[in-house]
């Protein structure tokens, strides 16, 4: 029997996360964090575009190129936005 010992990569790994909602995002950023993102949203350079992804997110994929924005929005690291995903998905609400 051959057993694989590596583990997946960091890419493949965050592919496997499942969505989260947009309220279980904001619940687990809380207020401050949040915030910065709304803060952005309502500045006068904010392009159209971008505020119709921070007004309208569904659900929110991991390996998506709008999370991607998110993550860059607040300065998070891959790690600090996995972290965000895995804590997010506790949320009942």
């Amino acid at each position: 029997m051959i057993i694989n010992v590596n583990p997946p990569s960091a890419e493949t790994a965050r592919s496997k996360i499942a969505p989260i909602s947009p309220l279980q995002v904001i619940l687990t950023l809380g207020e401050t964090e949040w915030g910065k993102v709304l803060a952005y949203r309502d500045h006068a350079d904010t392009t159209w575009q971008e505020r119709v992804i921070i007004n309208t997110a569904s659900d929110w994929v991991r390996t998506s190129q709008n999370i991607a924005f998110f993550g860059y929005l607040l300065g998070y690291t891959d790690e600090q936005m996995d972290a965000l995903f895995i804590t997010a998905a506790q949320v009942r609400a």
